[in-house]
């Protein structure tokens, strides 16, 4: 009996290690840590090597290392000035951040827009001299009227069966030559079209996405919109169904926005 006692107590002493131990952060999360070098708060993803993130703040809020600076005025300052930083990338890339004050969730936070990726802070802490946050990969920025203008370009695009090109290569050049686009491409030169930049994560491209992986759970697409484009299964109907209820999505978060 005393054997199985201890037997039962050491893995209960086990488990409890084990949760209060382990990371609790969910796997489609990066935590970074800022601190102050080169004046400006710079720091780094512990898990994922070169990927780097810098935000420059006013030198007042830097001079007695971050003791002035608490959450409230953070977010106080990215509202009211133009905040930015670099984002880079592991493989090299860098791009400029420039930093935005969102509404998420019932509460104030700070996102990154960058011309490769928009990113949402969450989980901010400020504390012993660190900025402390996690990223959410798949976040998707607030809806606006020039996503829904994406979305209706791209259905106007795509209106024909015989625009439509069921073999994507996420290559658009063709695609513009001959009149015949993809998903993807469409989404692509809407993009371009109605917000004169193109970014791989912008709220339309992002909505049609979501409609996807809500309609065909489990799909193990590895490009989302290349993927469904070219599936023996989709037929040129089930294109414009996807868009309209993008749409539809699109309208009533602007609805309840405003």
């Amino acid at each position: 009996m005393k054997k199985y006692l201890l037997i039962f107590f050491f893995f209960f002493i086990l488990c409890v290690y084990q949760s209060c131990t382990q990371d609790t952060l969910p796997d489609n999360y990066l935590r970074f840590t800022l601190h102050i070098q080169n004046g400006r708060l710079e720091g780094s993803n512990e898990h994922l090597e070169g990927f780097k993130i810098s935000m420059d703040i006013p030198d007042k809020f830097l001079k007695n290392g971050l003791n002035g600076l608490d959450m409230k005025t953070l977010i106080s300052l990215v509202r009211n000035q133009e905040i930015t930083g670099t984002l880079a990338y592991p493989d090299g890339r860098k791009t400029q951040i420039k930093y935005e004050v969102v509404r998420h969730r019932g509460t104030e936070d700070i996102y990154m827009k960058t011309t490769l990726e928009y990113f949402l802070w969450e989980m901010l802490n400020i504390q012993d001299d660190k900025v402390i946050f996690a990223i959410y990969w798949w976040y998707c920025p607030p809806a606006s009227k020039v996503d829904l203008e994406t979305l209706e370009m791209t259905e106007q695009l795509l209106a024909d069966s015989t625009n439509w090109n069921k073999n994507d290569d996420r290559k658009c050049d063709d695609d513009i030559k001959n009149n015949q686009w993809s998903l993807f491409c469409a989404l692509r030169h809407a993009s371009i079209e109605k917000m004169g930049e193109y970014n791989h994560h912008n709220t339309a491209m992002q909505t049609v996405r979501f409609v996807i992986d809500d309609l065909i759970p489990n799909h193990g697409f590895e490009h989302t919109l290349m993927d469904y484009n070219n599936a023996s299964s989709t037929q040129h109907e089930d294109i414009l169904r996807i868009l309209e209820i993008a749409k539809e999505r699109i309208k009533k978060e602007i609805e309840n926005n405003s």
